[in-house]
């Protein structure tokens, strides 16, 4: 492996009626708590929840076992929102991970990525709807021995 820039491009998001309009391609997915902006008074993405990945973006939201989980969080008046980028297979996990090591979702607590970055250092330049998300940034494994 050799240290990588990756730079997808956000397509947007989808509520939950939405999702049979999501790619049906390889990508990443963002599940966001979305609700009014107090100064806008426009629904807008406040809180990223989870960061996941799939062969069809579609297929994997979806299906998804944590739509549950995820609804039971939010608040009256809030929604989940979804938003997705693709990323052909070659590079799939290696940005699904950098998401997830840099932006530590709640929802993905539990994820070996979380603290643990497992590739050679990648920098993601994240373009098109953005909200909540870092713009640039770049991860590697910061795992000490010992420590």
């Amino acid at each position: 492996m050799a240290d990588q820039l990756l730079s997808p491009k956000m397509l947007g998001y989808w509520t939950r009626d939405q999702l049979h309009d999501t790619p049906d391609e390889s990508g990443f997915f963002c599940v966001f708590r979305a609700a009014k902006d107090p100064e806008t008074d426009e629904m807008d993405v406040q809180e990223l929840l989870y960061v996941g990945e799939h062969r069809s973006i579609r297929y994997g939201l979806e299906h998804h076992p944590d739509h549950d989980k995820w609804h039971a969080f939010i608040q009256p008046g809030e929604e989940i929102w979804y938003a997705a980028a693709l990323v052909g297979h070659p590079n799939r996990e290696r940005m699904t991970a950098a998401m997830i090591n840099a932006h530590k979702p709640r929802f993905n607590n539990d994820s070996k990525y979380r603290d643990h970055f497992p590739f050679d250092e990648t920098t993601v330049h994240i373009y098109g709807k953005k909200h909540k998300l870092q713009s640039v940034f770049t991860v590697a494994d910061r795992y000490e021995s010992g420590s």
